[in-house]
């Protein structure tokens, strides 16, 4: 049962990295790249509010719908070799790669919905600069990687799990979470007052 979390865990590990690699790094360097309609996407997210109504299409009809499902269901044939010896991990990645498609497609079809649940991802698209804040469904590994930037602008989450708790149960995990990870913190606040500064400045750092 453990397998479980572990897998929703790693699954959020893998969003981390293949959109900020994947998505914006590859792309930027390689314009023949399939994934380069992503900058499309933010394109469109940023001139809309957020909003992208390419979720609302088929696949067949919208090139960033259909490389991200592809995409999506690819991870998901890839995690079925671990099927037989750890059923409850793969569970936890497949739970982990539907979750992805449901909250990000719901979010770009939703901004108040993304302003409030998944914050995060909103700053992803509305910050100054888009090059941070990789996680969708739950903002665990830009805490732990030092790329959350929070703004004005959403209703920035209260804890690093990005789950409502009583403040009895999150206090104290806000106290250990900043000591464990205390270079993440220092370059999450450090860039979080940068990006502030920029907002009102009206500086934007580009998607090449």
């Amino acid at each position: 049962m453990l397998g479980l979390p572990v897998g929703i865990f790693v699954a959020n590990g893998l969003e981390w990295y293949f959109h900020k690699v994947w998505l914006h790094e590859y792309p930027s360097q390689y314009r023949n790249s399939p994934f380069f309609t992503h900058i499309a996407h933010h394109k469109r997210a940023r001139l809309n509010g957020f909003q992208d109504e390419g979720y609302a299409e088929s696949m067949f009809k919208n090139a960033e719908m259909y490389n991200e499902k592809t995409a999506l269901l690819g991870l998901a044939g890839a995690a079925t070799i671990f099927l037989p010896v750890a059923p409850f991990f793969t569970a936890g990645l497949y739970y982990g790669i539907w979750n992805y498609w449901r909250v990000h497609s719901k979010s770009h079809l939703d901004p108040e919905y993304a302003k409030k649940r998944i914050p995060w991802h909103y700053d992803h698209h509305m910050t100054s600069n888009q090059n941070a804040n990789w996680c969708v469904t739950k903002p665990w590994f830009d805490y732990i990687m030092g790329t959350r930037v929070t703004t004005e602008v959403s209703q920035t989450e209260t804890n690093p799990l990005g789950i409502k708790l009583p403040r009895l149960i999150e206090k104290p995990i806000n106290f250990v979470a900043r000591g464990i990870l205390a270079k993440a913190y220092t370059k999450i606040d450090l860039n979080s007052d940068r990006d502030q500064s920029n907002l009102r400045k009206g500086i934007e750092v580009s998607l090449d």
